[in-house]
């Protein structure tokens, strides 16, 4: 875990983005009802190579444009902004921006899992460590799959999956709360306002399910797999 991660954490809120690579995928964390927590160097927001800061102002659930440089981010945490979708103060609900740390996926689940028996973590946390622990368990009893993605680059999934493990999978989906789904699916409108149109959420087991595989696609590959499935799985 990189030493930059603020104490404290895991008592905001955690949201899955997901991304075209599925190792590619980041996890947000969010304060619902406060601020985020300070860096611990003095508050310094931490950078990319060449001093560029991050932002993600307005995205939505699946676009993840402007985030990644390959692996130059890897291991670090970001400050950005994601928009999520909240009750508003007349009832409706309305698409807000606000500020998020981020990181990626094989740096985030360390967290998460902490945050599924820390009594303190924020529930939308602990139940992406929940997810987090189903990932690992999947992964240690090789349940990991090759393929390629739509746009045909090399990635793991998790898989096959029993009944056992997708019974697992529905029932952490239908126990997160709304803050763990929180960001609209890209293509919706993510506008201000009490009625933000064609505004909509992912289902939460699509989500978990996309979570799995992020996990298995961004854990350290085996000297073994070349001669599974090919090099560029290695």
């Amino acid at each position: 875990m990189s030493s930059s991660v603020p104490p404290g954490l895991t008592r905001c809120a955690a949201v899955f983005l997901p991304a075209g690579l599925p190792r590619e995928g980041r996890v947000a964390f969010w304060a619902p009802d406060g601020e985020l927590p300070a860096w611990p160097d003095e508050g310094a927001t931490p950078q990319r190579p060449g001093g560029e800061t991050t932002a993600l102002r307005g995205r939505t659930q699946g676009d993840t444009r402007g985030l990644t440089q390959g692996d130059e981010i890897t291991g670090r945490v970001e400050r950005g902004e994601i928009t999520v979708v909240r009750l508003g103060e007349r009832g409706g609900v309305e698409a807000r921006t606000v500020p998020a740390l981020l990181m990626p996926v094989a740096e985030a689940v360390p967290l998460l899992v902490r945050a599924r028996r820390d009594r303190t973590a924020h529930p939308a946390s602990a139940c992406w460590g929940a997810a987090a622990l189903h990932a690992l368990q999947l992964a240690a009893r090789g349940r990991l799959l090759p393929g390629l993605t739509a746009s045909d680059h090399d990635a793991w999934r998790a898989g096959p999956l029993d009944a056992d493990d997708i019974a697992q999978l529905r029932a952490i989906a239908a126990a997160m709360p709304p803050e763990a789904y929180a960001v609209p699916v890209a293509g919706t409108d993510p506008g201000p306002g009490p009625e933000p149109g064609e505004l909509s959420l992912p289902e939460p087991e699509a989500l978990v399910r996309a979570f799995l595989d992020a996990v298995a696609d961004a854990l350290p590959r085996t000297p073994a797999a070349a001669f599974a499935a090919g090099k560029p799985f290695a």
